[in-house]
């Protein structure tokens, strides 16, 4: 009589086993690199548009103005005179001097669609930015004494509470 010989059910479910626990592993993985790619994005958006807005104040005199909703606003001259100190951005950091359109950048998206990158500027000698990252552990969040995130809720980053900040003099480190 002829035996065939093939897998049992044990060695199939431990196959099976392995499988599985080197997937969970493998997508926790991905899922980490995601948000940390994400963060670097937006740290890299914040950096880009801190260098244009450098540049709109050494052409200006000041930074952008912020509204009420925290987004930036642009500038329209003529002759020299500022006639327009609130005039809305359009996505672009510019100014309009005597009918010639100076774009610096445009303004870009965070990854996530529900959030943004608020702006607050009044005087327009002083400005920041926030984001929210995701990466709880990043080195650049804002920590009190006992360790806890340091959020910043006069903004609102959409979905979620801000809790990253760059301005002027740098990346806020301190409360």
């Amino acid at each position: 009589m002829k035996r065939t010989r093939g897998f049992t059910l044990i060695e199939l479910m431990l196959v099976m086993a392995l499988i599985m626990i080197l997937s969970a592993v493998g997508i926790g993985s991905y899922i980490q690199a995601t948000v940390k790619s994400k963060d670097s994005q937006r740290k890299s958006d914040i950096n880009q548009m801190i260098k244009a807005i450098e540049s709109f104040n050494n052409d200006v005199g000041r930074y952008p103005l912020s509204d009420t909703s925290n987004v930036i606003r642009c500038y329209i001259m003529a002759n020299g005179v500022v006639t327009d100190p609130s005039a809305p951005c359009n996505g672009k950091i510019f100014v309009l001097t005597d009918g010639v359109n100076t774009t610096y950048m445009n303004i870009p998206s965070d990854p996530v669609t529900s959030q943004n990158y608020p702006y607050v500027s009044a005087g327009g000698t002083e400005f920041a930015f926030y984001a929210a990252l995701e990466n709880t552990n990043d080195k650049d969040i804002l920590r009190d004494a006992q360790n806890n995130i340091i959020t910043y809720p006069e903004v609102s980053c959409g979905s979620v509470p801000c809790n990253y900040k760059v301005t002027e003099d740098g990346l806020t480190k301190s409360i």
